[in-house]
């Protein structure tokens, strides 16, 4: 009787410790809001789960379905707010890019700037500053209130899986 016991008891450890090991099948949802506006969002995998994935470019597919006017505006200095819904990553990089109206990076690699960001309990903040690059172009109409096209990326792991969160706003270039 005492090795059923302790023989069910191995068994239930062994499977609650498989659980623990599971993979995920994929990103958790997030919420991204600042003030009163949700923040809507896409999802890239970069690699999950043993697959690499060749893709469209996460801003590439918001453009596509998304005129600039319909972007939010936002004012610069305004705070964002991210939250995670499921298990929160490893490790989290949050890059900052100037677009064309085409979701394209109009500058090169250099220009595209890395905000810090860090969650705390799953949730983390930035405020929204300015980025360099808007000041670079030579059309006075970029400079126009709202004319500044900022695409973010949330680039995320959790162990060997990575993928992006990515949202487009218009804001002012300075």
């Amino acid at each position: 009787m005492k090795n059923l016991v302790l023989s069910s008891l191995f068994v239930v450890f062994i499977i609650l410790l498989s659980g623990c090991n599971t993979k995920m099948s994929e990103p958790p949802q997030i919420k991204i809001t600042t003030g009163d506006t949700s923040i809507e969002y896409v999802v890239g995998l970069n690699q999950w789960n043993g697959t690499m994935y060749d893709r469209e470019g996460t801003f590439h597919s918001i453009m596509k379905n998304t005129s600039v006017s319909d972007l939010p505006y936002i004012r610069l200095n305004e705070e964002f707010h991210i939250q995670f819904k499921g298990t929160a990553p490893d490790a989290i990089k949050l890059l900052d890019y100037v677009l064309d109206s085409n979701g394209n990076a109009k500058y090169t690699d250099k220009e595209i700037q890395t905000i810090p960001f860090q969650l705390n309990n799953k949730k983390g903040s930035f405020v929204l500053g300015t980025n360099f690059a808007t000041g670079l172009s030579s059309n006075s109409s970029d400079y126009e209130p709202g004319a500044s096209i900022r695409g973010f990326q949330l680039v995320c792991t959790w162990g060997d899986n990575e993928s992006e969160y990515a949202f487009i706003i218009r804001s002012d270039a300075m």
